[in-house]
């Protein structure tokens, strides 16, 4: 699990970066992202309908439904989706904890870690979706090895 983002978030990115490998348009059903990721597919549902509610995927029923993505790959970046499934509060926090941290009242390293957030924020908003698919074959093996763990969030 990452540093900053939540067990849902990191399936969120995988589960859109993947629809976004899909290059056919053609809708992909839950089991079978939740089978090629090894997310548990309930969970998986519920990340899969936020992800609706915000029209970056959408759902098709029937015999040929399944989920795909609203808009262009390119069109979404590793921050959009960040900002849905776990919001920005992991930027807008004090690294260290300290309550009230700010330009005015600074911590230790707040000069820092302001830096480091322009360029997490910067790199996230710089990765589409369109950029990141294009890898994300051979990271299939290596995701489907990884542990499964309980989301902590």
């Amino acid at each position: 699990m990452s540093v900053f983002l939540s067990r849902s978030c990191e399936y969120a990115l995988q589960a859109v970066i993947y629809l976004a490998s899909k290059t056919n348009d053609t809708p992909v059903l839950q089991r079978d992202i939740s089978k090629a990721l090894t997310i548990p597919q309930h969970f998986l549902g519920k990340i899969l309908q936020i992800l609706v509610r915000h029209n970056i995927v959408a759902s098709q029923k029937g015999k040929s439904g399944g989920f795909f993505l609203k808009r262009s790959p390119k069109d979404f970046s590793l921050y959009d989706i960040i900002k849905v499934i776990d919001g920005s509060a992991f930027l807008d926090s004090c690294v260290l904890g300290f309550p009230g941290c700010s330009d005015e009242s600074p911590c230790p390293v707040h000069e820092d870690w302001k830096e480091t957030k322009k360029n997490i924020v910067r790199m996230l908003k710089d990765n589409s979706l369109e950029k990141l698919s294009k890898g994300i074959g051979p990271k299939l093996d290596f995701i489907k090895k990884q542990p499964q763990l309980p989301d902590l969030k």
